[in-house]
């Protein structure tokens, strides 16, 4: 009785430094949500393209524009009819992107629930990745980004699939709402794939009416899809961007080290025989999702959103790996079970990477008022001094200003980098074109990321600093 208590009060130990780590990681984005204070370039990007949806813009630019538009269609028309409701984008999509980071918990949870385990270990593996998502992927909190989204219709579609496996309308809901999740971002293919092959082990009657809905549903959205926007739909998902193989490995390397903990989970995990079906279906998914991130991660502009599924996986396997290891009620011979003492391990890990990461996060607490009052001050010129022709490395910024969507400065400096455009492109936009006034980024380092060097310059050369803003410098069209 004395080893079951010991238990019981580690693993609420473990789930009330793990609820800290959650509480303190959701301060900043709570308080930012309904704020014109700018978090990322994607939130402008998103909002901008939602706004095309809506309003029967062009969606897919042509490869020589200087904007472009690599993502599937779905979000932009979720956050643009939103957006439409509510008045802003970008607001919109931060609430759908808070909201959709908290069903992928309460997936975990379900399917955790669902499979056979008790509340306990659900509650724990949900907590463990909302202390991640909050640490690991703190800039994908509540950010106008479909990533959560297309993983909470992902994490949908499991949950319809393994409540019943064998039921053909359980069958055709998950993949209706994978094939949905892919439309929304379109590299989330471990799942479906795990989904494949564990139907295709486990029964192929239930294989050929997933493939067969999965198939159905993929070929009328690409039907679909090609009609609305033809060709143009199919190339740019895949617009050419610079590849680097050792950013491939440092990001992954960085990955591994943020989910030692989880990982040494899994091993332990492997030791036991109680798991089964379950264990291996979710080891799958892992080893499956861990091969797309590394190959995705080299990408330029890719960030740590390429980790997502290999996340939810561990998170997963967290859950599984205690109760795997947690002695059982009925042993005739209770002990203090290793389960409860490696879910303490766990949460201290994550309080540890929490407390890393606190003065930077206390810094923007206290300043997220200011920084308001900065970017409004921003937005304030751009409208009036950018008349409509703004272009802003914070498409944020340009976004509230309403000043037209006129450069993509990520894909512009890879389309300069690939030679999709000619180099003679940068002084045609900036010296001979339209653009009066340009927003820069405030850390050069990242600003090096976007353009090439001879780009950055003449920009600098052809424009004047008008405002130095916590966002970067604003510069308009210096007199000849």
């Amino acid at each position: 009785m004395k080893d079951r208590r010991i238990n019981t009060a580690l693993y609420w130990g473990a789930c009330a430094l793990l609820a800290g780590v959650v509480v303190f990681g959701l301060i900043r984005p709570l308080l930012s949500i309904g704020r014109y204070l700018p978090l990322d370039p994607n939130e402008g990007w998103n909002a901008y393209f939602a706004d095309a949806a809506i309003s029967g813009g062009t969606l897919y630019p042509p490869a020589d524009a200087l904007i472009t538009n690599n993502y599937p269609p779905l979000s932009f028309y979720i956050v643009g009819a939103i957006g439409h409701l509510t008045g802003d984008n970008i607001f919109a999509g931060r609430v759908i992107a808070l909201v959709s980071l908290l069903f992928v918990a309460w997936s975990i949870f379900y399917w955790l629930r669902t499979t056979g385990s008790a509340v306990r270990i659900g509650l724990l593996a949900a907590l463990t990745f909302l202390a991640y998502a909050v640490t690991y992927s703190r800039v994908y909190v509540a950010m106008d980004d479909p990533q959560w989204l297309a993983h909470a219709l992902m994490m949908g579609g499991l949950l319809a699939i393994w409540k019943k496996p064998d039921g053909t309308r359980h069958i055709i809901l998950g993949a209706l709402l994978m094939m949905a999740a892919g439309w929304t971002k379109h590299l989330l293919i471990p799942l479906p794939l795990t989904v494949s092959l564990w139907l295709l082990w486990r029964s192929r009657p239930a294989f050929a009416k997933w493939a067969l809905s999965a198939g159905v549903t993929l070929a009328f959205a690409a039907a679909l899809t090609g009609w609305l926007y033809g060709m143009r739909f199919i190339t740019s998902l895949h617009e050419p961007r610079e590849y680097m193989r050792w950013k491939a490995i440092g990001e992954a390397t960085a990955a591994l080290r943020c989910f030692a903990p989880l990982v040494l989970l899994w091993l332990a995990a492997l030791t036991t025989q109680r798991l089964g079906e379950r264990l291996g279906f979710v080891s799958l998914y892992l080893l499956l999702s861990g091969g797309v991130a590394l190959i995705a991660a080299g990408g330029a502009g890719v960030d740590v959103n390429s980790f997502f599924d290999p996340l939810i996986a561990l998170c997963l396997i967290a859950g599984l790996a205690v109760e795997g290891l947690w002695t059982p009620h009925q042993s005739d011979t209770p002990r203090m079970s290793w389960g409860p003492a490696l879910a303490v391990g766990l949460a201290v890990c994550l309080v540890g990477y929490a407390v890393s990461l606190a003065p930077t996060e206390i810094e923007g607490i206290r300043n997220v008022a200011a920084d308001e009052r900065a970017a409004l001050r921003d937005i304030e010129i751009i409208r009036a001094d950018g008349h409509d022709r703004a272009a802003c490395e914070m498409l944020n910024l340009c976004y509230w200003a309403k000043s037209a969507f006129k450069v993509d400065f990520f894909y512009f400096g890879q389309k300069l980098a690939t030679g999709v455009l000619p180099r003679t492109a940068c002084a045609d936009t900036f010296e001979h074109g339209d653009i009066a006034l340009v927003q820069l980024e405030s850390n050069p380092h990242y600003r090096a990321k976007l353009l090439p060097n001879d780009c950055d310059a003449l920009i600098m050369s052809r424009y004047h600093s008008v405002r130095e803003s916590n966002f970067g410098p604003l510069l308009t069209r210096a007199a000849h």
